[in-house]
């Protein structure tokens, strides 16, 4: 992944307060944010098992001081880290996504038209890599999960912006792929 900085911290996992669950997220110290030159909204590589990124904020005051980043279970999911364990947190450089090709983790109606352009609005400034989970509430309420099979460009963290052509790949041809 494109790291920008040297800086490296390693923080404790905690769970993201309800209202930061779904959103990519990651809070942290606002030191810990000035230790690593980050600016609120920057995107940050999370290292468990397995490099993730996820859009870092500000913890909230009474979480501050503890060096702990609070991350949703999607986010520990694509790290591949659980609660109270120990990751490393760099700076990272996300260019804007080319491409993107999505296949549906949870069983979705027949696609119709124009809808990657509304998947895409939903998602838009979302940071990914290639291999992650991603969530879209979808048609107001229903949640649907996504792995993402490709970026373009490849090689690092990308992020959702207007102009990103999603394709959704279906699940036969997921599995034939297998």
């Amino acid at each position: 992944m494109a790291v920008v900085a040297n800086a490296k911290l390693t923080l404790k996992v905690v769970e993201a307060q309800a209202k930061d669950v779904g959103r990519a997220i990651a809070r942290l110290d606002p030191k810990d944010m000035e230790r690593l030159e980050l600016e609120v909204g920057e995107v940050i590589q999370i290292e468990g098992k397995r490099k993730t990124v996820a859009k870092v904020m500000p913890a909230y005051p009474e979480d501050r001081g503890k060096s702990t980043i609070h991350i949703d279970g999607l986010i520990r999911e694509n790290a591949k880290a659980s609660l109270d364990e120990k990751v490393a947190i760099t700076k990272a450089k996300a260019a804007p996504a080319e491409k993107i090709v999505l296949s549906p983790l949870t069983l979705m109606r027949s696609a119709h038209r124009g809808s990657d352009r509304y998947l895409g609005s939903l998602l838009e400034g979302l940071p990914m890599v290639e291999g992650d989970r991603i969530r879209a509430t979808l048609f107001g309420t229903q949640n649907y999960e996504f792995s993402v099979v490709s970026t373009h460009p490849k090689n690092g963290p990308v992020v959702i912006h207007p102009n990103t052509t999603i394709q959704l790949k279906t699940v036969e041809a997921a599995e034939g792929k297998k």
